[in-house]
């Protein structure tokens, strides 16, 4: 584990959470809305569901295709991994 800088030391200290993990202190419940919040942000700049645009993300990093401006291959696998896994996490518990 890396050592944290003096800085995220007294943050910890001052405000009860590590700023390298800034979703850890939320609940399920606010988890659950800053998600939903973000996918509808993102749904209104795409135009389409998310669902629908992580898939497409998928088809056009797996096929070479041009990435979206502003955005890395890393940023786009670790979007396409992070709304699967929330995708089968809900599934699972939903069952």
């Amino acid at each position: 584990m890396a050592a944290r800088s003096i800085l995220e030391n007294r943050i910890v200290k001052l405000e009860g959470r590590n700023p390298a993990r800034p979703y850890e202190h939320l609940t399920d419940e606010e988890l659950d809305a800053r998600l939903a919040a973000i996918a509808v942000r993102i749904e209104a700049e795409a135009g389409v569901k998310m669902a629908d645009y992580v898939e497409a993300m998928a088809v056009a990093l797996s096929a070479g295709q041009p990435l979206p401006d502003g955005m890395t291959k890393v940023e786009i696998q670790s979007l396409i991994a992070s709304f699967r896994n929330v995708a089968s996490t809900r599934t699972h518990y939903a069952q």
